[in-house]
């Protein structure tokens, strides 16, 4: 009984260790299958990736912090595109930029991988999106308006003036294209935030400009519109028209109707004999409105704008200030009171600063330079006898006009 019960525990024990056996065996095959595949090893990724859109090209940007990365390869369209780029290995966590050139006008998903110097475990890829823009964008641009003709003064040095409507979407500027005064082609260039610019050095009218565009803010290319040639319109030198030649006129039926009897600075001729503030023409007491001043300018001009100079000295915005002049002029002394008669030329009205907020102070001192009238109407006549009705005064209880002083401007036909 005792054999029978060894031989049954050698043969338990015989069997464990072929189970033992064969198992190690087992999983020494698949070690051995292991090895033999070898280790996957992936290269760092790049890092601080970032893209910057670009005329058929991009350009990427990113930092390396691996140091077994020596190249990196930049796919597009399911890598059916690609470049290779070296990555320096002396400027390890240092920014590294790449140009991908050569690019279809379209939107991009790019992918990139790192390799050690043969091209060897490859890094896990990283996607980054960008758009690329060309011909067809280009084309689409439009220049920068203007407000209207740009100017040129011959009488100034061919100065030229530019008055610039507003900016368009991503436009960074424009470029205004001519030739200097010694014949150097020249190229100014025009900031958004500028509405107006001049040009003091021309050799001649020949001038072209163009607008600059960038698509996004991170764009490494600057688009452009073709150049446009710049039409001007040709002003003429204004002039200040000689008061020394004007002389007293009146038709018979527009009575003159100064403050005769008076001091002499009283009568017309007051009117331009240089002498602002408290001195000046009067007329009568107790006149009528409208009331009418008429004289002859001596000189045949086209009217542009005249300088009134009301009497100071607390006789502004009173009953003797005028408030609204309606301004005529006449080629020929053959007229009459018939305003049909008369070349019309617009409606002064005069400001007073302390109705819209200003003071007593800011009335005076704007006063002091004068208020302008501008031609508003058939400013192509040429003038030589003029009429001011004055149709209000500032009080309406007026008595008298006064008026210290005329300065008329125009454009004399040469």
């Amino acid at each position: 009984m005792k054999n029978i019960m060894l031989r049954k525990k050698l043969w338990i024990w015989i069997a464990l260790a072929s189970i033992a056996y064969y198992g190690c065996s087992d999983m020494n095959s698949l070690h051995d299958e292991y090895l033999k595949r070898g280790e996957t090893i992936y290269i760092g990724q790049p890092d601080s990736v970032k893209i910057y859109t670009g005329k058929n090209r991009v350009k990427i940007s990113c930092r390396n912090f691996d140091p077994k990365v020596a190249k990196l390869t930049v796919y597009w369209d399911f890598r059916e595109g690609s470049a290779l780029f070296d990555v320096p290995n002396d400027k390890m966590g240092e920014e590294i930029e790449m140009i991908v050139p050569n690019l279809e006008e379209k939107q991009y998903t790019f992918e990139l991988v790192a390799t050690n110097s043969e091209g060897q475990f490859p890094s896990i890829p990283l996607n980054i999106t960008g758009e690329v823009y060309g011909s067809r964008y280009e084309t689409s641009l439009i220049n920068r308006k203007m407000t209207g003709d740009a100017t040129i003064a011959p009488f100034d040095n061919n100065r030229m003036d530019f008055a610039w409507a507003k900016t368009l979407d991503n436009m960074v500027g424009v470029e205004l294209k001519y030739l200097n005064s010694s014949n150097v082609e020249t190229v100014l260039k025009v900031p958004n935030d500028e509405m107006t610019t001049s040009i003091t050095d021309s050799r001649d009218d020949n001038v072209a400009y163009r607008t600059l565009y960038l698509p996004e803010e991170n764009c490494i290319d600057t688009f452009y519109t073709d150049y446009t040639p710049v039409n001007f319109f040709e002003i003429e030198e204004e002039k200040m028209l000689d008061k020394g030649l004007f002389v007293r006129w009146n038709p018979a039926d527009i009575p003159y109707l100064s403050l005769t009897g008076q001091n002499p600075w009283q009568n017309i001729e007051a009117l331009w004999d240089g002498l602002t503030g408290n001195t000046g023409f009067s007329s009568n007491t107790s006149v009528v409105i409208p009331f009418n001043i008429t004289f002859d300018l001596g000189q045949t001009a086209r009217i542009n704008r005249i300088i009134i100079h009301p009497r100071l000295g607390g006789q502004q915005y009173t009953f003797n200030h005028p408030r609204r002049i309606s301004i005529y002029g006449s080629t020929t002394p053959d007229v009459t009171a018939d305003v049909a008669t008369w070349t019309y030329l617009g409606e002064f009205v005069s400001y007073r600063p302390s109705l819209s907020g200003g003071t007593a102070a800011d009335d005076l001192a704007y006063l002091e330079q004068g208020e302008e009238f501008k031609a508003v109407e058939n400013t192509d006549a040429p003038i030589r006898y003029l009429r001011l009705i004055i149709t209000e005064r500032w009080v309406a209880t007026g008595t008298t006009v006064q008026l210290a002083e005329l300065e008329v401007f125009g454009f004399f036909d040469e």
